[in-house]
């Protein structure tokens, strides 16, 4: 699978809170450890691979030590590096968090929201065209980091599409730069927001909602399957025919919700890429982020993991199948 996206350093302080400082009403943070992680698409390429599948990943850095963190980081999981784009005018997009008994208690972002400069652009266009010929698959990742600003997301889906490519998209602000892409999955917040008249979408029990918030965003789309991820909820699939479905997960002490969707997003990649129906790629799908939201931080699931949370995620589907009349035929 080739992603293509907002590529991330994700960087955390963890330690203890015993004291407030005497400079300020605020917690001090006695440090004990620091981590690293690749976010964004970043931490889409690192969940394929780690399910045993190979990746190409494509996006733009700066020319600072948050690159070289990240080019180590992408090189340490088995990929090629050449694919981010180095650019002197912008930072990495950077995400420090300090951490203290498993709570998150402060968060500083470095990062550039505007659209990239020509010469980038060409140099993503180009790293993007040589690895097209050999992958089953294309995952556009949206951080609303500037990447997707200007055209490269509807010039990367129909030089995919000219190539019999399916392309998967995780749309942050933008819907339409998406538009003609193969499958889509905003999570239920995003959908909302893409389309005008959505917010009945996020009652639990109004499955009726959830159909018309899809069915708007695929007439945005111009087609396509849609999956809009629901958190504890689950998930929500329309298929090209219009069926509509929900795909529930069980409930579960969340600990971290930090790269779920990333994680969401590449298995249903993945599953579809293999031959799986959309509704087996979601239920799937559930399973693998079941297991990062129970960790601390941007993680990656195994395929072990996976395994293990598996029949969880077929359970939930099966206990609610025997109403899914009202449904249509899943």
């Amino acid at each position: 699978m080739l992603v293509v996206g907002d590529v991330l350093l994700d960087e955390y302080r963890i330690g203890d809170v015993e004291r407030v400082s005497p400079e300020a009403p605020v917690p001090v943070v006695r440090v004990r450890r620091s981590e690293t992680a690749l976010g964004g698409a970043g931490n889409v390429a690192h969940n394929i691979v780690s399910l045993g599948a190979r990746a190409g990943l494509v996006g733009i850095v700066g020319r600072d030590l948050e690159a070289e963190v990240l080019r180590r980081l992408v090189e340490e999981i088995g990929l090629d590096s050449s694919g981010l784009v180095g650019c002197a005018d912008r930072p990495t997009s950077h995400k420090l968090r300090v951490v203290a008994r498993s709570q998150q208690m402060l968060r500083l972002d470095r990062e550039e929201e505007g659209a990239i400069a020509v010469e980038q652009k060409r140099q993503i266009g180009e790293a993007i065209e040589a690895r097209l010929g050999d992958c089953d698959g294309v995952i556009l990742e949206d951080y609303d980091k500037g990447l997707f600003a200007d055209g490269i997301a509807r010039w990367t889906i129909e030089l995919a599409r000219q190539r019999g490519l399916p392309v998967v998209a995780d749309p942050k602000t933008a819907l339409r730069r998406f538009r003609g892409a193969t499958l889509v999955k905003p999570n239920l917040e995003e959908a909302m927001r893409f389309v005008a008249g959505g917010t009945r979408g996020c009652e639990p029990g109004d499955f009726e909602a959830r159909r018309s918030l899809l069915e708007k965003l695929r007439d945005e789309l111009g087609g396509g399957e849609i999956v809009v991820t629901r958190g504890g909820a689950g998930m929500t699939g329309l298929e090209t025919s219009g069926e509509a479905f929900d795909v529930p997960t069980r409930s579960l002490e969340v600990y971290d919700v930090q790269g779920a969707g990333d994680t969401a997003v590449a298995v249903l990649a993945l599953g579809r890429a293999a031959g799986a129906t959309l509704t087996e790629a979601c239920i799937v799908a559930n399973a693998a982020a079941a297991v990062v939201v129970d960790k601390v931080g941007t993680a990656a699931v195994e395929i072990r993991e996976l395994l293990g949370r598996l029949p969880e995620a077929i359970d939930a589907w099966q206990d609610q199948s025997g109403l899914a009349g009202d449904q249509g035929e899943t």
